[in-house]
């Protein structure tokens, strides 16, 4: 929340009846005011295993002293920052509508005009404008004035082009909430756009040229399902056997990976088979997440069998994957065009409103699809030999053939590492290699390989040398495993031919069938982020004689960033009592001189506690008083008023340190700190101490 200061003897009103105007805000405030005001910060430094870690910074907390005129800008999304004057990161479609809301406030105490415009743009660090815009034109903007009571007064409903240069007369503390129903267009998935909404002040326009202008920017990403399709086919079709038949799989994924991917209600997903296929006798047709799948007709055939499926009411949130199932046989009226490759594909199709409506499909050759109208040109292909296709988007089919080789990669992890490693605080991601076809796997060179590819984090790395596969021959926990060390080759590959015994195993001699392999490989950090990630890819290819075209190819191992956790919040005690009962928050808090703030500092180990390498020592936390010795003084046991400076472990976030387990203290009179000995995971400890505001806010 960000503040512009007026000076106006004129103007003189209570700062805690402008915060309760604004304390329904859901987003950022713009104020017009001259309010002074106390930043505060605190810092913490911690290491793990005796290797410092990056230090940590608090959020930072405000007290109001005194306030005169003022008006305020309030962006109320709710996006997650109460910072900053934007509403950012709403989602919208593609050529759809976004609805940003405002309060604009008069918390003068004379009648104002404020003349309101939007303009296309604005700047958001790291919400650039994209190459979408809104259409003014087709915008709707509707404003209610409320009365200083609450009470509305008037609704006015005009176009975006009609809202420019809007006058509101407000009288002191009335307020009027704005909507603007905004229309995207020329946007695409991923696409930013920014919109301006400003305020001016006409009394300080006259008054202060330089004040009198307030701004909240508004910003909208572009989100539109991103549908990832894979069809597969179980096994050969027998064509010497009329009963012989085969299950397709077809897997719908609302991609995650692209960014923008939203959710999906009322997915239609079809499925019309190629000439010389129809739905078998028994077809078991399935589909999940509650999805209803029917038979058809509507296959490329010409006879009378059943040769279609249709899946509606289907549901998919990002990262979400329904499997839809049925079997197939050959129709004895009709012939197969390619006996040893016969190609089926699958549509996905969404009505986003609007007359908007997405057409996927594996068939690159379909004229129907129109995915470029919703997604990046890169984010949707088709791969039609079975392939798999990890592209985002990516869609692949299997062609039908004979094939008694089936293998997949599977089970990806997820760990926690430090912000900066040593040898032994080293985590070991794994993935895992399943033969579940009749053929051993891997004992020819080419046949079975894997790539492990880092993502764009370079503060997270695979360690060189530390890949190993640990073979299970026969799923029986009662049977020892054996361990093998791999290099990889010029291409980056690493072949399980190669496989080198180590720890007593015996010779590589290749997977049997229903056995499996786990990857491994060590990860390390260095002044790495706190809370960023770092994905992994780690891709199967697969090769030699008949190599198996189904089966999952590529897991991504994500290894996340924790540490130490450190949030600052603040309460009012107007008493200045070490016994007040306490009300902590992050939000800013209005203040007069004489009364006293109580400053909480919490830190937590946020790595959890099935690793117990990480628990910290040496916590050092410490809040500096320059930023408020010209406005307030840091109360000790010893001061009047007295209040004790205490640093504890505690049980939670919210609760206050009983005691000063940890020797905190006011050292020099330039900061409050104390050090906690051991921090361990998923564990906190807190400090408080509190300050009375100087009699005029300032030095004496």
């Amino acid at each position: 929340m960000s503040k512009r200061l007026f000076k106006q003897s004129v103007l003189a009103v209570s700062v805690i009846s402008a915060f309760g105007l604004a304390g329904t805000a859901n987003a950022a405030k713009s104020t017009a005011d001259s309010t002074p005001t106390i930043d505060n910060i605190a810092t913490a430094t911690y290491s793990i295993a005796g290797v410092a870690q990056n230090p940590v910074q608090s959020n930072k907390v405000t007290v109001n002293i005194t306030q005169s005129a003022a008006f305020s800008l309030v962006a109320k999304n709710d996006d997650g920052d109460l910072t900053d004057d934007y509403n950012k990161g709403l989602t919208v479609t593609p050529k759809g509508i976004v609805t940003f809301n405002h309060t604009l406030t008069n918390s003068g105490n004379v009648q104002d005009t404020y003349t309101l415009s939007l303009a296309q743009g604005g700047n958001i660090p790291g919400s650039p404008q994209g190459s979408g815009a809104y259409d003014l034109a087709t915008s709707n903007v509707t404003y209610t004035i409320y009365n200083a009571d609450g009470t509305p007064k008037s609704t006015t409903t005009v176009t975006g082009t009609e809202f420019q240069s809007r006058a509101i007369t407000l009288r002191p503390n009335e307020y009027a909430d704005i909507s603007v129903a905004a229309k995207t267009s020329g946007n695409v998935g991923g696409d930013t756009q920014n919109l301006t909404l400003s305020a001016v002040s006409t009394f300080f326009s006259s008054a202060d040229t330089t004040k009198a202008t307030l701004t909240n920017i508004n910003n909208s990403t572009t989100k539109v399902p991103v549908f990832k399709i894979t069809s597969t086919v179980s096994s050969t079709l027998n064509l010497n056997d009329p009963t012989s038949k085969v299950t397709y799989t077809i897997k719908v994924r609302n991609d995650e990976r692209a960014a923008y991917a939203t959710a999906a209600n009322n997915i239609v997903v079809i499925d019309n088979l190629p000439a010389g296929l129809r739905l078998a006798e028994q077809p078991n047709l399935s589909a999940s997440n509650n999805a209803t799948i029917v038979a058809g007709t509507n296959g490329a055939g010409t006879g009378f069998e059943q040769d279609s499926i249709r899946v509606t009411l289907l549901n998919l949130a990002p990262g979400q994957e329904a499997i839809i199932t049925f079997d197939v046989q050959k129709d004895s009226e009709e012939n197969l065009a390619n006996l040893k490759s016969t190609v089926n594909h699958a549509v996905a199709t969404l009505d986003l409103g609007g007359g908007q409506v997405i057409y996927d499909t594996t068939d690159p050759t379909d004229t129907n699809q129109n995915t470029a109208n919703f997604y990046p040109s890169t984010d949707d292909s088709e791969v039609i030999n079975g392939t798999a296709n990890n592209a985002i988007g990516g869609d692949s089919t299997a062609p039908l053939v004979a094939n008694q080789r089936a293998i997949n990669l599977e089970s990806p992890s997820s760990k926690q590492i430090p912000t900066t490693t040593t040898t032994g605080t080293q985590i070991t991601q794994t993935a895992v290699i399943k033969n579940t076809g009749k053929e051993t796997e891997g004992d020819q060179a080419g046949e079975i390989k894997f790539t492990i590819t880092e993502g764009a984090n370079d503060k997270i790395t695979q360690v060189d040398g530390s890949v190993r596969i640990v073979y299970d021959a026969d799923n029986n926990p009662a049977t020892p495993n054996a361990t093998y060390t791999l290099v990889k080759n010029g291409n980056g590959e690493y072949d399980l031919s190669t496989a080198t015994p180590v720890d007593g195993a015996p010779a590589w001699t290749g997977m049997a069938p229903n056995s499996s392999v786990t990857i491994q490989y060590n990860v390390s950090s260095s002044n790495a982020l706190l809370d960023s990630t770092e994905t992994t890819t780690v891709n199967l290819v697969v090769g030699g004689q008949d190599a198996p075209a189904v089966g999952d190819r590529s897991v991504q191992n994500t290894t996340t960033v924790k540490g130490l956790g450190l949030i600052k919040e603040q309460a009012l005690n107007t008493t200045c009592s070490a016994t007040a009962s306490l009300t902590f928050t992050q939000s800013p808090v209005a203040a007069k001189p004489g009364d006293c703030i109580v400053y909480k500092i919490t830190a937590f180990n946020q790595f959890a506690t099935t690793d117990a390498r990480f628990s910290f020592d040496n916590v050092v936390i410490k809040d500096t008083t320059d930023r408020f010795n010209n406005k307030a003084q840091v109360l000790s046991s010893s001061t009047t008023p007295a209040y004790a400076i205490r640093l504890d472990d505690v049980a939670n976030a919210t609760a206050i340190p009983a005691t000063n387990k940890y020797s905190a203290a006011n050292n020099d009179g330039t900061a409050v700190n104390g050090t906690v000995t051991t921090l361990a995971p998923q564990t906190y400890a807190a400090m408080v101490f509190a300050v009375k505001i100087n009699p005029d806010g300032t030095t004496p």
